[in-house]
């Protein structure tokens, strides 16, 4: 495990497109390129694990989602104090003379988010470790799925993807090792054992995740048509 920590903490996450996207299959003259974050993160077996784990936890999911509502509306409400201007937005201005001011607002609002923060870890904290203990388990994969790959295509020399200036798509051999490793794991436990601790790197390839999940939700919102809006008719000729 220690070389595959060293593989994974030296290697950029792949872009969001990376996880779904296919690549060829072939390399070149022994030479090829693997984004470990990638196999993992876009394992079919982590997609079928963390729709589990939402349905296992839904009820302290749905509940810390509340408490961060709540928490947003009660902040609205201690706020009021700073919008000395009444535009609904704290400015930095205004910030700053609060803070000048020694404004008690500024307390009661870090004391809200102080004890929100602490009842919504402890409501999604079961599912955060089940989270963490499916990315270990599909991790423990990983080497053997590599050597697969490895052999088969008889591969000299692998390197990190965010190490190559430039590589044509023929070179990547990272679908190839997803596909080994979701033969070789094609569902993982996600019930961690009693005093089961993740690792650090669990850890990051979890936040990861929701950073690229954010990211594409984000990407999707913005692709949307607006409500109401009118197509555009290209013009002719065009």
């Amino acid at each position: 495990m220690k070389t595959l920590k060293v593989i994974l903490l030296g290697c950029a996450l792949a872009a969001p497109a990376l996880l779904a996207a296919g690549s060829a299959n072939a390399q070149v003259a022994g030479v090829a390129v693997a984004n470990p974050e990638a196999v993992i993160l876009g394992a079919k077996a982590l997609g079928t694990a963390f729709q589990t784990i939402g349905t296992t936890y839904k009820p302290q999911l749905d509940q810390a989602r509340t408490r961060q509502t709540q928490l947003e509306a009660q902040i609205k409400t201690l706020s009021a104090p700073l919008d000395t201007n009444k535009d609904g937005q704290i400015s930095q201005a205004e910030l700053q003379a609060g803070q000048a001011a020694k404004s008690p607002a500024l307390t009661q609002i870090e004391n809200a988010q102080k004890a929100a923060q602490q009842e919504m870890s402890r409501l999604t904290q079961p599912a955060t470790l089940a989270q963490m203990y499916a990315i270990d388990q599909i991790t423990q994969k990983y080497p053997a799925a590599l050597k697969t790959v490895v052999d088969a295509k008889k591969i000299s020399l692998l390197l990190s993807a965010d190490s190559v200036i430039f590589g044509t798509p023929a070179v990547d051999v990272t679908d190839d090792i997803r596909t080994a490793v979701d033969a070789a794991a094609p569902t993982v436990p996600v019930t961690p054992p009693a005093n089961w601790q993740p690792s650090q790197q669990d850890a990051q390839l979890l936040q990861q995740y929701f950073q690229i999940a954010n990211a594409q939700a984000q990407r999707a919102q913005q692709a949307a048509p607006t409500p109401g809006a009118k197509p555009t008719t290209p013009a002719p000729g065009r």
